[in-house]
């Protein structure tokens, strides 16, 4: 069993501690950055659920943002600088990629019904205002700078697990 003083070093070495780095980047944005650098947000499939989210929920997240609703922020590992790795929210960040490129028809909406059907391109000029408007919040997990690669990954994966 450790000693107070051993536990206090421990502790002050930061050796298990990171850094919360908290950001809100505007969707088209977001969108822009990972379009146009394929290193900007690393997302490892290993690292949470394999199923990809139905263009129901994915529409759901989209009209989520239009009611100016909560959305849960993006959890990313800070690799090196605009370099990170989804943690977690790869179905969010999919989701709102393929509706920023066309790719999402909305449907199943429940409150805003009209806009089913729409994709980006074709959703009402006021809505796209809305949505182009809102941001979403970004959490940055830095470690220590003196952290090891074998402690950065079990970090990351604690994390991760928790999160999930």
């Amino acid at each position: 069993m450790m000693t107070d003083d051993e536990i206090n070093a421990k502790y002050d070495s930061v050796l298990n501690r990171v850094i919360q780095q908290i950001d809100r980047i505007k969707l088209p944005i977001l969108v822009e950055n990972i379009r146009s650098n394929s290193n900007y947000m690393m997302i490892d499939n290993d690292s949470q659920s394999a199923l990809d989210w139905d263009d129901i929920k994915k529409s759901q997240l989209i009209e989520s943002f239009i009611l100016n609703f909560p959305v849960m922020p993006i959890v990313l590992y800070d690799r090196s600088y605009h370099t990170y790795k989804v943690i977690d929210g790869k179905q969010r960040l999919k989701a709102i990629v393929d509706f920023y490129s066309n790719q999402l028809v909305l449907s199943g909406l429940e409150v805003k019904t009209e806009l089913n059907g729409c994709t980006y391109a074709n959703l009402p000029v006021h809505t796209q205002k809305v949505l182009d408007r809102h941001s979403l919040s970004l959490i940055s997990i830095i470690p220590s700078e003196n952290a090891k690669l074998e402690e950065i990954a079990k970090l990351i994966e604690i994390i991760a697990n928790r999160l999930n």
